[in-house]
């Protein structure tokens, strides 16, 4: 594990994605605006400009044509840092619940060989036989990263829904699985998102395993981070990991100086996702974090 995997400042998904956590009427403006590609890749070459150099993306079904129209700029897909955060289990609840869950395999199965479907078939089959969470994971990497292959891809997140599954079961094959899976099929760093991070710190050392890449909400407010703010302070000063942080400004609630001014307090952050959508956002926020966090305002350089 090192802290060049991480870019410095990462643009986040969900302003392009349509998601909001405070409001879901201004999630379906934002989705409605960002419909075209083009409309964030706009977006995405200002602040790349600007000094971001990475983008975390959900494999969210707006991730195939967006990727595609970032491999079609020769800098975006040399430059860019593409970091995709997988399985994305709501597409799959909410087009089971449109088409049904035949419809939805066989739309996941949509432009692979024949011999891919076999392999992929199997590996399910072994999978419901066995309860194999392991060749259920394997198989949905290999669905849901094939839009990314062209990218540049140096980490690959696992959902904080299927990472706080395994550390709830105890289940540290999983992890293992994991890092050694994006480590020889996609000569990647496996990563784990969490709303548990004090919990992943603990059983990761207890587990033997090595020092994770982790993406995980942190804030002055305490939004999101559990049990609370002391607790994750507390695990981050007394054990080894790089830190992705999300929730930085609290879903809106901080202004970017006062948030990057704590969290240039907390050690082992080596990233920050940002969510921008228009120019004024952009400007705002690197700045503050140039003022607060030069170090990872730098490392896309």
């Amino acid at each position: 594990m090192s802290a060049d995997v991480l870019a410095g400042i990462v643009l986040g998904h969900n302003a392009f994605f349509g998601v909001d956590h405070l409001s879901s009427q201004r999630g379906m403006e934002r989705a409605a605006h960002f419909a075209d590609p083009s409309a964030i890749l706009a977006v995405v070459r200002e602040a790349h400009a600007a000094g971001a150099g990475g983008m975390m993306m959900s494999t969210h079904e707006r991730a195939a044509p967006l990727s595609a129209a970032i491999a079609a700029d020769p800098r975006l897909r040399q430059d860019l840092r593409i970091y995709p955060l997988l399985p994305y289990a709501q597409k799959y609840v909410t087009r089971a619940n449109e088409v049904g869950m035949v419809n939805v395999v066989l739309e996941m199965l949509s432009g692979t060989t024949l011999s891919q479907k076999l392999k992929l078939f199997a590996m399910g089959s072994r999978a419901f036989v066995s309860k194999d969470i392991n060749a259920t994971l394997s198989a949905l990497m290999q669905l849901e990263l094939k839009p990314f292959l062209p990218l540049n891809m140096p980490a690959v997140f696992l959902h904080d829904a299927f990472t706080d599954l395994a550390l709830a079961f105890g289940m540290p094959q999983v992890f293992e699985f994991y890092l050694e899976e994006i480590r020889k099929s996609y000569s990647a760093q496996g990563g784990f998102a969490t709303k548990n991070l004090p919990f992943l710190l603990a059983r990761f050392r207890e587990w033997g395993l090595p020092p994770p890449l982790v993406m995980t909400h942190f804030n002055k407010c305490g939004y999101h981070m559990n049990p609370d703010r002391g607790a994750c302070e507390k695990a981050v000063a007394e054990n080894d990991c790089s830190l992705l942080i999300m929730g930085s400004l609290a879903s809106g609630y901080l202004k970017p100086e006062e948030a990057y001014s704590y969290l240039s307090t907390v050690p082992n952050i080596d990233g920050i996702v940002v969510g921008v959508s228009r120019s004024e956002h952009i400007a705002e926020t690197f700045s503050a974090i140039d003022r607060n966090m030069p170090r990872i305002a730098r490392l896309a350089e």
